[in-house]
């Protein structure tokens, strides 16, 4: 009988070592312990950004013929549209030549386009050089609906227009082509959306791009000559939100039109994780039996979490460390804290790939002013050093749970954050990075409005557009039109909105659920391309394409173009109606009608266009 083989010591200790050594090989690529490792490197980099902020410019312009905007600086509408316009182009890294028309006039001639944010044509000057303009290869967007008056009739039937008749308010949009990037034939009946129009009767050879719902033409094109007239006949240009037609014109109408993007989908969670309590809903108890821990800890976390891994999408959670309205000090160890669902939560929102940030202290918002913390029934702060000893706090709150884990991203509570409050802010938290309040205008004046920037203290200025559970015709009108223009999904939901009747408009989480799962996915459809990140991951590559220098050099078969420097890859929409050949330092993936999107992997690149 043969004697069981015997392995010595020395051999047993090699192979222990060896499942040692794969296990942690495993654990590095895993997730969570990836996060922990990127911490590093972020620090590493937001050091960088605050000493390059200083003396860099947020949107460097790339080199070539001037988009010549003409405006009247004595006309707060026509104020109002040149700065979207030239904010539209901005970002599209566009040389910008601004004329104001109340104190010179307008010379088109080399211009790479023309855009006239005037209702009355008489203030640009000679209209024979502008058809001229256009008819010798240039490209003009009126992009308000005109004056009639002398000037008008002597341009109208240049602007396809064959009868002119009274002016009416019309609610509604409805996209006949793809205008905006995903959405040709999208319908918006809704009031949000107002224009003042023109009835007219147009001319066979006109495309109309846009109506309104009531049917009125709301945007066309017409060739001229070897040149092209795009026309909005409507007064909402004036609006931040509606900055995608804007993109959209402009690129349909400039043949082969291309311009960068961010291409980032970034979700984020406000209030959580947070010291919810044990509190007994109705609603929620009778449903489901459970009380609000409960709730948050077995059904709408978990579901949270299929929706992320379903549809690809990477939470950052804002942490608050206590709902108690503490305003000044000490604030260490309030009552209501949790730091196990801290742990709890934070591991499982950094091992599904997430991201940690925090929303505050408290739910305070970082105010000294009286009327404004009273429309929240918040309470004013006395100081700044009392709102940065609470950000101590609640870093040092986050420090206690991950101890390796550093923070970089803030969302203002209510979305209400002072320029006192911002200073408390850095003064408190050294690896503050990324400030992430609201894109939309406010009309009270009262919420944090950003751009997307890298401000001159080097935090980026990195704002959400969209909320909710829910894809409200807002939340799709506004989604549509910056992604258009800028290449971003950035969206915000609450957890307590379950808990809100007002809030979630009486749906119980079960329809709230299938709402927000619709909407990912419907998005996921049209935006196939986009890539989720996180805050920090976003901010990252935002900052590295706001701070490049682009240019780009065309001609009728190619262009070429170059990104100085180049972190990692960039991302650029090509429109064209031209058939896109061979590719060097890029490629190229077909995402709508004529639309491209460029991911450029070489500081230079080069696209070779034939017609179709």
């Amino acid at each position: 009988m043969k004697q069981p083989m015997k392995l010595n010591t020395r051999i047993y200790s090699i192979i222990i070592f060896i499942i040692l050594l794969a296990f942690v090989m495993y654990l590095t690529q895993t997730q969570y312990f990836q996060q922990f490792s990127h911490s590093q490197q972020n620090e590493d980099l937001t050091k960088n950004w605050k000493t390059e902020a200083a003396s860099a410019s947020s949107v460097s312009p790339q080199s070539g013929p001037s988009y010549c905007l003409a405006y009247d600086s004595n006309d707060e509408f026509s104020t109002k549209v040149n700065m979207q316009a030239s904010r539209t182009l901005g970002y599209m890294k566009k040389e910008v030549s601004i004329t104001d028309l109340s104190k010179k006039k307008l010379k088109p001639s080399g211009c790479a386009a023309v855009i006239l944010t005037v209702r009355d044509l008489s203030s640009v000057g000679n209209l024979d050089d502008l058809a001229s303009y256009a008819d010798q290869g240039g490209h003009i967007f009126l992009t308000s609906m005109p004056e009639q008056n002398d000037a008008f009739y002597r341009l109208y039937r240049k602007l396809g227009i064959l009868n002119a008749g009274n002016y009416k308010d019309e609610a509604g949009v409805h996209l006949r082509d793809e205008v905006l990037i995903g959405e040709s034939g999208l319908h918006i009946d809704d009031r949000f959306i107002m224009n003042t129009v023109m009835q007219v009767e147009l001319d066979s050879s006109v495309h109309v791009n846009a109506e309104t719902s009531a049917g009125t033409p709301l945007m066309w094109s017409i060739p001229s000559g070897k040149g092209s007239i795009m026309v909005f006949n409507g007064t909402m240009l004036q609006e931040k939100i509606n900055r995608g037609l804007i993109a959209g014109a402009i690129s349909m109408m400039v043949p082969d039109f291309i311009y960068p993007v961010f291409n980032s989908k970034v979700v984020y969670i406000d209030d959580w994780p947070a010291p919810y309590g044990n509190s007994i809903d109705e609603a929620i108890y009778k449903t489901y039996k459970l009380n609000r821990h409960g709730f948050f800890n077995e059904i709408w976390w978990p579901d949270m979490l299929k929706i992320a891994k379903r549809y690809n999408v990477k939470y950052t959670a804002v942490l608050i460390e206590s709902y108690q309205n503490r305003v000044t000090p000490p604030f260490d160890s309030p009552s209501d804290s949790d730091p196990n669902g801290l742990i709890g939560y934070g591991r499982e929102i950094i091992k599904s790939g997430g991201e940690i940030g925090l929303h505050g202290y408290n739910h305070q918002s970082l105010t000294m002013d009286q009327g404004t913390s009273a429309a929240f029934d918040y309470q004013p702060w006395n100081s700044v050093d009392d709102m940065t000893h609470s950000i101590q706090e609640a870093v040092s709150y986050a420090k206690q749970g991950f101890p390796e884990y550093t923070m970089f991203s803030y969302v203002p509570p209510s979305n209400v954050l002072s320029p006192e409050g911002r200073e408390a802010l850095k003064a408190g938290w050294k690896n503050l990075s990324v400030i992430a309040s609201l894109f939309p205008e406010d009309a009270t004046g009262i919420s944090y409005v950003q751009e997307y920037e890298l401000a001159k203290d080097g935090i980026m200025e990195m704002p959400r557009v969209t909320s909710g559970y829910e894809a409200t015709p807002f939340v799709h009108w506004a989604a549509a039109s910056v992604l258009t223009a800028n290449g971003i999904f950035s969206h915000f939901v609450h957890p307590d909105d379950v808990l809100d009747s007002e809030r979630n408009k009486n749906m119980n989480w079960e329809n709230m659920y299938k709402t927000y799962s619709e909407m990912i996915s419907g998005l996921n459809e049209r935006y196939p391309w986009l890539r989720a990140q996180t805050s920090m991951e976003a901010a990252v590559d935002m900052k590295n394409m706001l701070t490049s220098r682009i240019s780009v050099q065309q001609d009728n078969s190619s262009i070429k173009g170059s990104v100085t420097p180049l972190e990692d890859e960039s991302y650029f929409i090509l429109r064209t109606r031209k058939k896109v050949g061979n590719l060097s330092g890029c490629s190229a993936d077909k995402i709508g009608d004529g639309i491209f999107l460029i991911t450029v992997r070489e500081a230079e690149f080069t696209i070779h266009l034939s017609e179709a």
